[in-house]
């Protein structure tokens, strides 16, 4: 997991830098160390809720996949991989082709006992070509995205009041930015969404445990793997190249970067929205699973990862 530990590490060194230049120029333009950690700001609100999302959304995947197997074997697996799975390597494949990879060999669903393996996609690209070892890194993460995507659609079709309702949080946040903060945002998004979906009369409906079922399919396998992280790992430096370059530009010529700030906040909020509602349906998924297998005994020994 190289990729997304490698990000607060880039950003506590690139702290320190602005830090001691900002201490070095004070004397002759003391607003550039104001400016330079307000772009400190505007890097950690591009990385650290992705960051924190994946680690949450691979624990919540990997509590899922252990308890199923711990109490059914490890073919119980493939009662959700069959949707999972196929979104996952689609997923990569998609991104490939955006960043100009050459997709070698694909199998959206190809379940191996001995590795583990569910799918794959075999890729390559050009030596040399830094776009397309950029995309490793987008490559590497693509199911998340894939899996927010399919989620989110799950949810439109299933409940589409709550999506509304969501929809409509999201738009007022963005027009009254300075009354409601993002973790208020992020509550009443929640609460929406439990509220929507967890109503007991839902409980008394085929169409909520068809819904739960899907919703374990695809956040049970939306999680980067570990050669998924391994060859996200190859793009880390042009991305975090891309990244510092862009808040050192920003210092540099001076430009306003509250105002920057407060528009990213804006540009961000609709993807925030997409984060906790992915979030709160792995979280979703893993209750059910822990509340449904907690009649069974643990009957098989895994080593856990």
């Amino acid at each position: 997991m190289f990729a997304p530990i490698s990000f607060p590490i880039i950003v506590a060194t690139l702290f320190g830098l602005i830090c001691q230049a900002g201490t070095l120029d004070s004397a002759t333009d003391g607003r550039f160390a104001q400016i330079a950690i307000q772009s400190l700001w505007m890097l950690a609100l591009l990385v650290i809720p992705f960051v924190v999302f994946t680690f949450i959304v691979h624990w919540f995947e990997h509590k899922i996949q252990y308890r199923m197997a711990e109490r059914f074997g490890w073919k119980s697996v493939l009662w959700t991989a069959w949707l999972g799975t196929p979104i996952h390597e689609l997923s990569h494949a998609a991104m490939c082709k955006v960043f100009k990879h050459r997709i070698d060999e694909i199998e959206l669903f190809e379940p191996d006992f001995r590795s583990g393996r569910l799918g794959y996609v075999r890729h390559s690209f050009k030596p040399g070509d830094w776009f397309a070892e950029l995309g490793n890194f987008f490559i590497g993460f693509a199911p998340l995205l894939g899996g927010s995507i399919a989620l989110t659609a799950l949810l439109w079709f299933f409940y589409p009041d709550a999506a509304q309702q969501m929809l409509a949080i999201t738009q007022a946040s963005e027009a009254s930015l300075a009354e409601k903060g993002t973790l208020d945002l992020f509550i009443e998004l929640i609460a929406t969404l439990l509220g929507g979906i967890l109503a007991f009369e839902n409980f008394l409906t085929w169409r909520f445990w068809v819904f739960a079922y899907l919703v374990l399919c695809v956040g049970g396998h939306m999680a980067p793997s570990r050669s998924d992280y391994d060859g996200a790992s190859r793009g880390v430096f042009w991305v975090s190249l891309f990244l510092i370059g862009s808040v050192l530009l920003v210092a540099m010529i001076g430009l306003e970067t509250r105002s920057l700030i407060e528009l990213l906040v804006q540009i961000m909020t609709p993807v925030f929205a997409i984060l906790s509602l992915t979030v709160v349906m792995c979280g979703f998924a893993t209750a059910v699973v822990y509340v449904l297998t907690a009649f069974f005994p643990a009957r098989f020994q895994f080593e856990r990862s």
